[in-house]
């Protein structure tokens, strides 16, 4: 879909308008957008900002992008709380 240019020091991912705008029309994403495209996930937001607002410039609007959600296994609150009675029990002590 889109094609690679290698250099000696990084790998550059370059993707026409054309295909950067259908992926943006079929994803809900900067994911999406980036695995579809083969780009960097940040490079995409980055370019789907730009486009959008040159667009914007010329009355044409873009769908809304989302950033995915991290999935947490850790329950970080449960963590927060043994750690706030450890600080305390020890603050305590002194």
């Amino acid at each position: 879909m889109s094609e690679t240019v290698k250099s000696q020091k990084q790998t550059r991912v370059r993707c026409s308008d054309e295909q950067f705008l259908e992926a943006v029309f079929s994803s809900k994403t900067y994911a999406e957008v980036a695995e579809k495209t083969g780009q960097k996930v940040a490079s995409t937001m980055a370019r789907y900002s730009r486009t959008k607002k040159a667009l914007a410039a010329k009355g044409v609007e873009l769908p809304e992008m989302e950033r995915k959600k991290p999935n947490r296994t850790v329950d970080n609150v449960a963590n927060m709380a043994a750690i706030v009675e450890r600080l305390k029990a020890y603050h305590s002590n002194t």
